[in-house]
């Protein structure tokens, strides 16, 4: 195979629905130098059928792996080892994006020598209902690092060199938001980390995401990953590791406020207890971090902002867990 400027990593599991509209999107970018890996994650239905009769009538360059399934994180590794762009791209199978989408990512990267290069995204139905949009600049055409929380890795371009010397992978073993120790340590590993003020990636909501079908348990929360990275990625900068200690708090407060619904009480003890053991072994300091407070981190939601300003005061109080648990059977 070839140098590409770009492949795109592409997990695909019983995905009939959406693939064919995810690959015309592809088709349709303007940027021509890439490739499309598609890793089969042992699907049932008629996704491989379609991606097949989709090689032989289309030219983009798609490169389709079979393989029996063991999660989205483990297709995501294998893809990696199998891409030959000079950049990465990742995409939900079930998710489109626009024509210019590779394009600007690339020329900004191309620009500012970025390792890694993100964008806004919008928050559609399947049939394209517009839910939310979500810019990563809002104040500028382009900004260092970008709103804080994106802890997902589409909507991004990667620097492949950079991700094959630092031997960023995704914690395998049917874990969910294994997203987020992978974009919080390719963030803040990153020497220059661009956000640009575009919207081209769409998020499809329907009851198939994994995010929507995924029940938060303790045994599939990457405890360990999770502890690797945040230790092993602190920034000595003191500004910089303010902004991974706030990302940090983001994460926790997102998580354990707002997506532990599904989880039991024993569960939300847990998880309640490692967000506790992390701030205080890590960020002893978190109390004071320059971008807490209702009038900071502007770019962020007034909801965010008060909700992590109230998840610090439950942890410094010890009331996180019976406060989590409160909120979550509200």
């Amino acid at each position: 195979m070839e140098n590409v400027e770009i492949s795109v990593i592409i997990p695909v599991y019983n995905s009939e629905k959406f693939i064919v509209k995810c690959l015309d999107s592809l088709e349709k970018q303007s940027m021509k130098d890439m490739e499309v890996i598609l890793i089969n994650d042992g699907s049932t239905d008629r996704t491989e059928e379609l991606i097949l009769q989709y090689q032989r009538e289309h030219r983009l360059c798609i490169r389709l792996f079979t393989r029996e399934n063991a999660g989205q994180a483990a297709a995501r590794n294998f893809g990696m080892l199998q891409a030959s762009g000079t950049y990465i791209a990742f995409m939900d199978s079930d998710d489109y994006v626009e024509a210019d989408y590779l394009q600007r990512l690339y020329q900004t990267a191309q620009q500012y020598q970025s390792e890694v290069v993100t964008c806004g995204y919008r928050s559609v139905k399947p049939d394209g209902t517009v839910l939310q949009t979500i810019s990563v600049s809002s104040f500028g055409t382009v900004a260092d690092y970008g709103r804080p929380g994106m802890f997902v890795v589409w909507g991004k371009l990667f620097l492949r060199d950079f991700l094959i010397r630092n031997q960023f992978r995704f914690p395998e073993g049917g874990m969910i938001y294994e997203d987020v120790p992978f974009s919080l340590e390719t963030k803040f590993k990153a020497k220059n980390v661009k956000a640009i003020a575009y919207i081209g990636y769409n998020y499809v909501q329907h009851s198939h995401s994994t995010m929507s079908s995924a029940k938060v348990t303790c045994s599939r929360f990457p405890f360990d990953k999770m502890d690797e990275v945040i230790r092993n990625t602190l920034p000595e900068d003191p500004q910089r590791r303010n902004r991974f200690e706030f990302e940090v708090l983001h994460f926790f407060t997102g998580f354990l406020f707002f997506f532990c619904r599904k989880a039991r009480k024993e569960d939300i003890r847990q998880l309640s207890s490692f967000a506790v053991k992390e701030l205080n072994t890590y960020f002893p300091q978190y109390k004071k971090n320059p971008y807490l407070g209702l009038s900071k981190e502007k770019e962020l939601p007034l909801v965010h902002r008060i909700a992590i300003w109230i998840f610090v005061q439950t942890v410094r109080l010890h009331m996180l867990n019976s406060f989590a648990f409160a909120f979550t059977r509200l």
